[in-house]
């Protein structure tokens, strides 16, 4: 295991939570109809094709698994709204505006 392995599979594991605990919660609808398996192979493969790139590069490969994980955080991928988004609504925080 490298250096990118951990980094990618925090990545994928908060996308999938971000998909089957917070998007429900926030939308009220079943985890079923907001879960998308694809996270899944999609978190091994870049795990692998980031491991390869660090080969090459270490330096490189590390800092586009910090990127990717600090990007899922904040643009929502998949059919759920981004993690940060469905946590601050989950927290009772809307997008009001300040007068």
């Amino acid at each position: 295991m490298g250096q990118t392995t951990g980094i990618v599979l925090a990545l994928g594991g908060i996308t999938l939570a971000n998909e089957v605990i917070f998007a429900p919660i926030v939308t009220g609808g079943s985890i079923t109809s907001s879960f998308n398996w694809r996270i899944i192979p999609g978190t091994l493969g870049l795990a692998l094709a980031l491991n390869a790139l660090e080969h090459l590069s270490p330096g490189f490969a590390v800092g586009i698994a910090w990127l990717a994980l600090l990007t899922a955080l904040v643009v929502p991928f998949g059919k759920a709204p981004s993690p940060v988004e469905n946590i601050s609504k989950a927290l009772g925080y809307g997008t009001k505006a300040i007068a």
